[in-house]
């Protein structure tokens, strides 16, 4: 006797039925990508003073710093020169070359440390 659909212990019955709607896609690649973010790591006042000599010495010696920064759950690596601190906008300014400019928020900065 051969399988059928009817044939029990075997899932045949539902085999036309085997697809997902591009909406069902979508929620299982957002899930999928929820799962790997990181949470944001807090920032103690230690770490800012870690920070601000980086800051203080790249900015003497003209130094190439990374900063690491955290979006939305992703740490991500800028590497460029600074080239002020806004204490009113709380925030940075990093030349990344000739023609580009990055404005980083006090609140996703990470990590600094030189990039030499």
């Amino acid at each position: 006797m051969g399988i059928s659909k009817l044939s029990k212990g075997h899932n045949l019955r539902w085999e036309s039925s085997r697809m997902m709607l591009p909406e069902h896609v979508t929620e299982l690649n957002k899930s999928r990508l929820n799962n790997t973010k990181s949470k944001k790591p807090i920032i103690d006042e230690q770490q800012w003073n870690e920070f601000s000599l980086v800051f203080t010495e790249a900015q003497h010696l003209d130094r190439k710093i990374k900063i690491t920064i955290w979006d939305d759950g992703f740490f991500v690596d800028i590497f460029g020169w600074l080239h002020n601190i806004d204490l009113h906008l709380k925030r940075i300014r990093l030349d990344i070359d000739e023609f580009e400019v990055e404005y980083i928020d006090f609140n996703d900065i990470v990590s600094v440390e030189f990039a030499d």
